[in-house]
């Protein structure tokens, strides 16, 4: 009876066994033969749901695993607002003979870039290594085991199945040789990741920085700001360097390029002036046509460009700039908790640009008898429409002369502007708004957090801070779960560990937030993630961080330039050089020193441009940097008439009560408000009002 009953268990558990694999096998199949990506949360992968290709999500495991039979993997890369992502979509990935050709020979994997930034970034490096350059959508053939082996942006159908056809071609024929440029473009991959840096580097002085501007604004344009480029972008993070350069060396020249471009840009086709906030880029020299896409997190960091600028010019345009965008992103951009969303779509169902441009006979009948007037106005000239039939608004630069011309007063232009502006929002009305990616990204909401701080500073309004505050909330209710920052939240959930650009930004957040408020809550909170990123991204072959706590693919991800957004190792430099300062915590100035050792060699090869968050925190080693101590019931009081004058190269840090701080330790006394104005931690005598401070900084 009991070997007849260990047999028949033996036998049901084969059968099981059999059966789980069969099915599993089944589904197997059935999972690698259909597109999966309507189950996902990203807008970008949602947006290919019904392509007929058989579309997975990034899952590398997963898919080494399922792919059977050694087929050739396409990964192709982009985010929901890229509009060349949508025209390859359109033209090549809804194409059924594509999808065929595809579905028969390779796994195809859609990787939304914003979700997935590691991803992004180690096949950006190999297309750039392969090709010289780069962009989205990007899209990389690559072997089994996901090294690439071909890597281009966008393309037509008949250039991608041509592609696909030679490279399927020679796997077939010759996989050798596949195998080995796979080979070449891994070692290539991690020797971009490899710095070699030297322990002996002399101080930095003011002449190394002079010597890379003076190389760098060569390339500025004098006429329209910015760089000397076919396509304008507006990239922040060099415009905080060179106001930070041009008010510690105090170069006029400079000082003049600066103010004058970022006017430019605030009257010019890079803005959207009636609903407010900035397009991505512009496609011309001028300023003049935008790629439509809104960004959050160019929009945050405009926020503090502008705040800053009008800290330092007070000029009535640059605040103007940063209300107009606060309102923008509080109506488009924020949900209803206080997190902010990542993107809006450049396309309506009407194509690119459409909901905000207009054609001739709307703008002659808006104008009525104003034509002339409305054209100078918003810059339009009749006779040179893009496109062939559309116009797009942009701003006179010179209203003084305006209203002489048309011998109007400023109150009058003002009155016939907002009739303008409501007959161009009737007409928007009518129109299908884009697509707002409601996926919520912690480094771009940080990065917001710091925006809405520099405009609380710049103009003493509240509903700055109070914002801040509540996106700060967001991140730390929804997107630290369980101790561990998260990197995106979509579908009330977190989703993704966080990288180094999550805590970076975060930490920054964190310490704006304490340097305004005194909330000790914020810089315990800096503190801890700061050890988080110690431990999760150190990397024992040099000073810096790696981007993920694990290897890509095949190689650890070591950034160091700026992008877009600014260089996530800079920053983490930055943060412990404040840390450090605050807390005198020895280990964080040892490794902010081996950092700035590490990246020394890039401020001798005319290459600052790229490296301007290094630039920033080297410019307080270079030039005299303050300490600003504020004691007292009053302190945050006198800390906000502060924080209205640029400062750059002054940490301030405040308390309304008691504190054991290093900087903070035996200087309160009830009752009263001092001031400490302090030179490395040698402090001159306290005063009482920030007017006698700001002349013993200036003295």
């Amino acid at each position: 009876m009991y070997p007849f009953a260990l047999k028949s268990t033996f036998l049901n558990y084969s059968i099981f066994i059999f059966l789980n694999s069969f099915l599993f096998s089944s589904a197997q199949e059935h999972f690698m033969h259909t597109n999966r990506l309507n189950i996902e949360t990203s807008a970008y992968l949602i947006q290919h749901a019904k392509n007929p290709i058989h579309w997975q999500r990034w899952e590398k495991e997963l898919y080494q695993k399922f792919n059977l039979d050694k087929k050739l993997i396409v990964v192709s890369i982009g985010y929901s607002s890229c509009h060349w992502c949508h025209v390859m979509e359109k033209e090549t990935f809804e194409d059924e003979e594509v999808a065929a050709y595809m579905n028969t020979n390779f796994i195809s994997i859609k990787v939304d870039r914003e979700e997935n930034p590691e991803i992004d970034q180690i096949y950006m490096t190999a297309t750039q290594m392969m090709t010289g350059r780069g962009g989205w959508p990007l899209n990389v053939v690559c072997l089994p085991d996901g090294r690439p082996v071909y890597g281009g942006t966008y393309h037509t159908k008949e250039q991608w199945l041509e592609v696909l056809g030679k490279i399927q071609k020679l796997y077939e024929n010759d996989k050798k040789q596949l195998y080995a440029f796979a080979d070449k473009v891994e070692s290539g991959i991690q020797e971009v990741n490899r710095f070699e840096y030297s322990r002996e580097v002399p101080p930095f002085e003011p002449k190394h920085l002079q010597n890379e501007m003076a190389n760098w604004s060569r390339n500025w344009d004098s006429v329209y700001g910015g760089e000397k480029q076919k396509q304008k972008f507006i990239t922040p993070v060099k415009f905080n360097y060179i106001q930070q350069y041009q008010y510690l060396s105090q170069d006029a020249k400079i000082s003049t390029y600066f103010e004058k471009t970022l006017e430019t840009i605030a009257n010019s086709g890079i803005v959207d002036h009636l609903e407010g906030g900035f397009y991505r880029y512009t496609v011309d020299p001028q300023w003049k046509i935008p790629h439509f896409e809104k960004m959050l997190y160019d929009n945050a960091q405009l926020l503090s460009l502008y705040s800053n600028a009008f800290k330092q010019f007070k000029s009535p345009l640059f605040k103007v700039t940063v209300y107009n965008t606060f309102d923008f992103l509080q109506k488009r951009m924020k949900n209803h908790e206080g997190g902010f969303y990542s993107a809006i779509d450049a396309d309506n169902n009407q194509g690119e640009g459409r909901y905000y441009v207009f054609d001739s006979q709307e703008i002659k009948k808006i104008a009525g008898k104003e034509l002339s007037l409305l054209q100078e106005y918003y810059q339009i000239d009749l006779d040179q429409p893009f496109e062939d039939s559309f116009y797009h608004l942009r701003k006179v630069n010179h209203i003084d002369l305006l209203l002489k011309k048309y011998q109007l007063t400023k109150k009058e232009l003002i009155q016939k502007k907002g009739s303008w502006e409501k007959q161009f929002e009737s007409i928007k009305q009518n129109r299908e708004f884009p697509l707002v990616d409601n996926k919520i990204i912690t480094s771009w909401n940080a990065q917001m957090v710091s925006g809405l701080i520099s405009a609380y500073e710049a103009f003493t309004d509240n509903s700055y801070l109070d914002q801040a505050k509540q996106t700060y909330t967001f991140i730390q209710d929804h997107l630290i779960v369980k101790g561990k920052l998260m990197h995106t939240y979509q579908a009330n959930k977190a989703k993704m560990e966080a990288n180094l650009e999550d805590y970076a930004f975060t930490i920054k957040a964190a310490l704006d937030l304490y340097k305004n408020t005194g909330t000790i809550d914020y810089l315990t909170q800096a503190q801890k993630l700061t050890k988080q990123s110690i431990e999760k991204f150190k990397n024992n072959e040099n000073p810096f961080f790696t981007f993920t706590e694990n290897p890509v693919l095949f190689s650890d991800i070591i950034s160091l330039d700026d992008n877009v957004i600014p260089s996530a190792n800079a920053l983490m430099a930055e943060n412990l050089w404040t840390l450090g300062y605050l807390l005198e915590n020895e280990e964080y100035n040892t490794k902010v020193q081996k950092m700035l050792d590490g990246i020394a060699s890039f401020f001798s090869q005319g290459r600052s441009s790229d490296y301007s968050q290094w630039a920033q925190l080297i410019a307080k080693k270079a030039y005299s940097f303050k300490e600003v101590v504020i004691v007292g019931p009053q302190a945050q009081k006198r800390n906000q008439e502060f924080q209205q004058y640029y400062l750059p190269n002054v940490l301030f840090q405040i308390s309304e009560q008691a504190s054991e701080l290093p900087l903070l330790k035996d200087r309160f006394m009830n009752q009263e408000t001092w001031i400490y104005v302090c030179e490395g931690k040698v402090c001159l005598r306290p005063v009482k009002t920030v007017a006698e401070a700001l002349n013993q900084l200036k003295n």
